[in-house]
């Protein structure tokens, strides 16, 4: 009677535990993906931004021309004009280069986060997956999988191949990279790891 009311709480922590730890990683999951949602928003205005202010670069070096033509007297002001149009050209540029380096540097932080993620989310569900007492012969789980990729929530109907057809990945790679023991039991609402070349 010993032994089984200490099994019981010991599966009762175990459920607890891992309760716990799926909803801090949901939670984690979403917040990066509020990040990078807002990193997009912001590189697409200043996209829109760098496009309206070569329009207006173009704008003024037709004005430019045209002055010149009017006033070919008058060259000292056309020059100081073209200096400050390739003046502000150069520094949109710079501003544009500098944001982008600052995006990637900030996808590969998130990148790594996702991975880091995913790694917790895998051990998470071996601990909560396996039974406590009996070693049963688990299989080998290649690496040999693309690193990048993104989070799928199984939904009805749906399995491993359908799942790994809709995105243009390999059934194996999802296999691996989610260490499933059999692909039959893929339960809804399951999260797995869709990795993309």
């Amino acid at each position: 009677m010993a032994i089984s009311v200490k099994a019981f709480f010991t599966f009762l922590f175990i459920c607890s535990w891992s309760v716990c730890s799926f909803a801090d990683i949901t939670v984690r999951v979403a917040n990066l993906k509020q990040d990078m949602e807002l990193v997009s928003r912001e590189l697409a205005g200043l996209r829109t931004e760098v496009e309206l202010l070569r329009r207006e670069n173009a704008q003024l070096r037709i004005q430019v021309e045209q002055s010149t033509r009017k006033q070919s007297s008058n060259v000292g002001n056309s020059t100081q004009v073209l200096q400050r149009i390739s003046d502000r050209m150069v520094s949109i540029e710079n501003r544009l280069n500098q944001n982008e380096k600052s995006q990637l540097a900030l996808q590969k932080s998130i990148e790594l986060k996702i991975k880091d993620l995913i790694s917790q989310m895998n051990k998470g569900f071996d601990q909560v997956g396996s039974p406590p007492s009996i070693s049963s012969s688990t299989p080998k789980f290649e690496q040999n999988y693309p690193q990048k990729g993104f989070v799928h929530v199984v939904e009805k109907g749906e399995t491993i191949s359908s799942i790994a057809k809709k995105y243009k990945s390999q059934t194996k790679w999802i296999i691996n990279a989610n260490q499933i023991v059999d692909p039959k039991k893929v339960f809804i609402g399951k999260e797995l790891f869709v990795p993309q070349k």
